[in-house]
């Protein structure tokens, strides 16, 4: 038998279509208690509007999986608590889904085939996963609560063969390649949501940028800079649209550029394959924006 628990003064039926009406003007959450599963629900009202919904169980994993349509993206939003989340998969369920979700997990304390379930649950309050360090980007934009950026990371050092199995290397939407090591690594598991790239290749290859390009579907900006530029491997990728290329850069600068490497790089660039491509830098030494190396 179904328990409903209800944060705040929950009054009235209890059944889905009463449950999200109450949840829909206050600012509050339930859940539901079903075998040995939970179903908790909260509505959001900022950044991803709608109901998002979280899977619980007694034992195993936790959180197993959260809700998502359409395609990957960041959605910053708050849980009926204020805890701020980062959903992987899209943004919060609309009205008539959730009805959907509660009316099924009412029943039998199953999933309904109304909505895909995805996973990848970020908290951004929290670090959860051992071996990262990520800030926010950006705030959330109208109406969608859609952010620009989302998570950032750095990836240098020994590469750690642990973190492309975590929940947070898919939801990340921008990397800072400290070590061009990483790049083989960011081709063999590719970043779903990865938006911009900016590498370091002050030393080492860029042999691998090809196939770590190919395997971010949803790249748009791409920055590297060090002497490798000039030696720019051919690119592929139908979504980068913008990209700055440059011999040293904010870690290294150059002072006395080599002859004729302004020529070299643009020779290199042209080799590439980037229809979508609407904005192109190429400077002696890349400016980034303050904080975005610290």
């Amino acid at each position: 038998m179904a328990r409903i628990h209800e944060y705040g003064e929950g009054e009235g039926d209890d059944d889905a279509a009463s449950l999200i009406a109450r949840h829909e003007t206050l600012d509050s959450s339930f859940w539901i208690e079903q075998g040995d599963a939970v179903l908790a629900v909260s509505h959001i009202r900022f950044g991803a509007e709608g109901f998002f919904c979280q899977w619980h169980e007694r034992s195993g994993h936790g959180i197993l999986a959260a809700i998502g349509r359409g395609g990957h993206g960041l959605a910053l939003a708050f849980d009926g608590g204020g805890e701020p989340l980062v959903i992987d998969g899209g943004c919060a369920i609309d009205r008539a889904a959730a009805i959907a979700v509660v009316e099924r997990f009412l029943l039998d304390g199953g999933r309904s085939d109304a909505v895909r379930w995805g996973a990848g649950i970020v908290r951004t309050t929290l670090d959860v996963e051992h071996g990262w360090t990520f800030v926010e980007v950006g705030e959330p934009r109208e109406p969608s609560g859609w952010l620009p950026a989302g998570l950032r990371s750095w990836l240098g050092g020994a590469v750690d063969p642990e973190l492309p199995r975590t929940a947070t290397w898919r939801v990340l939407t921008e990397v800072v390649v400290c070590d061009v090591e990483w790049l083989e690594t960011l081709a063999e598991t590719p970043m779903p949501c990865l938006r911009r790239v900016i590498v370091d290749a002050q030393a080492g290859s860029l042999a691998a940028l090809p196939a770590a390009i190919a395997g971010a579907p949803e790249l748009e900006e791409l920055v590297v800079f060090g002497p490798e530029v000039a030696r720019l491997p051919r690119l592929v990728s139908q979504s980068l649209r913008r990209i700055t290329l440059g011999l040293g850069g904010p870690i290294g600068p150059v002072d006395d550029p080599p002859p004729d490497w302004r020529l070299a790089i643009e020779a290199a660039l042209a080799r590439c394959e980037l229809p979508a491509l609407e904005a192109t830098s190429i400077v002696v030494n890349v400016e980034l924006q303050d904080g975005e190396l610290d």
